[in-house]
């Protein structure tokens, strides 16, 4: 039986997003965030020594990190490889790469959230930079493609939505059409709007 530790306005919402596009059977144990600090209560965090969602439980297996949980539903669930390139080609290469960049992507976006600091001086100017600096990449990567890596959706898709919609709130939109035009797409994905049914609510990352 998989259980999926499901933090409101995170990056679990993903996950979801994954099991159900696998079609898999599952069970959502939803967590709200501490009104007060906005961080996970202590009763997610008592699910894994990180502390943090989400949190995958899989029979005796119990993962945390978004990247880890995505690739291991596809490694032991996506049996017609819907979802993962075919292996030693380029495009399998580019997968795993994007999903290297989804999680430095996390990282980006914490510092834009630094930057709104009055008391970091120059590095406010350095954090500022880096969600553009990601977002530009995918920008032009996007050009001409209907997923990152081309024509099938994949996990590295799965992996990017979460820091994409959320680095969102730190740039101007307009400047990235091709982006605009990705998270509208996964948005509307049939296994996505499942999810957001499941999770009875859509992501709503404006607090953070």
């Amino acid at each position: 039986m998989i259980t999926l530790h499901y933090l409101k306005q995170s990056c679990s919402h993903r996950i979801v997003w994954l099991l159900e596009a696998l079609g898999l059977d599952y069970e959502l144990k939803i967590y709200d965030r501490d009104p007060q600090t906005l961080m996970a209560p202590a009763e997610l965090k008592a699910q894994h020594p990180l502390g943090k969602a989400p949190v995958l439980q899989d029979g005796d297996l119990v993962l945390a990190e978004g990247n880890a949980i995505i690739q291991h539903l596809l490694d032991r669930y996506d049996d017609e490889n819907r979802f993962t390139p075919a292996h030693k080609t380029n495009a399998y290469s580019n997968y795993v790469y994007w999903l290297s960049v989804s999680a430095s992507m996390f990282s980006a976006n914490f510092l834009a959230l630094l930057s709104t600091r009055s008391d970091l001086g120059d590095f406010a100017q350095y954090a500022t930079a880096q969600t553009p600096l990601f977002f530009n990449h995918v920008e032009q990567t996007l050009e001409g493609k209907t997923w990152i890596v081309g024509e099938q959706l994949t996990g590295a898709d799965f992996a990017l939505s979460f820091p994409l919609q959320w680095g969102m709130k730190y740039v101007d939109e307009a400047d990235y059409p091709n982006i605009v035009r990705y998270l509208a797409q996964i948005e509307n994905h049939p296994a996505y709007v499942k999810a957001n049914e499941k999770t009875a609510g859509e992501l709503d990352l404006s607090k953070f």
